[in-house]
């Protein structure tokens, strides 16, 4: 019983080291949103993912340390709509821009790694329960 309590608190350590990081990672683009502006090549529907991607990871980062359902499915559909705008700006210009495609990775990653740790289950970041009170 000991070995699985030890694992969990593990699984939960780790669970909110990567949040951390996806909050760090969140903070420079939620801060920097006001100043997306249209460049030469970019289409309403890249304008638009760019600022839902900004106001996506640092609250949605936040968010699962209580509800990472939730938090699982808005960085979910945030990923999808950065990869299809992505996919449509190469098209549409014929650039792979090394930048922008980490850019895009990011999120997508951190999607992806907080979508496995709710399918394997991973203990919550935070517990609901309060501790009790030691008796002595």
């Amino acid at each position: 019983m000991g070995e699985t309590d030890e694992k969990a608190r593990g699984r939960q350590f780790w669970l909110r080291i990567f949040l951390v990081i996806g909050m760090l990672w969140g903070f420079l683009p939620f801060i920097m949103t006001p100043f997306i502006t249209r460049g030469a090549y970019d289409s309403s529907f890249d304008i638009l993912a760019s600022v839902l991607n900004s106001l996506t990871i640092l609250p949605a980062c936040a968010l699962a340390f209580w509800h990472r359902r939730v938090a699982c499915i808005w960085l979910s559909i945030n990923g999808v709509l950065l990869a299809i705008a992505l996919a449509t700006y190469i098209r549409r210009t014929g650039k792979v821009d090394v930048f922008m495609t980490i850019e895009v990775a990011g999120p997508i990653a951190i999607a992806l790694c907080l979508d496995y740790f709710e399918a394997r289950r991973w203990p919550r970041a935070v517990d609901a329960r309060k501790p009790k009170a030691q008796v002595r």
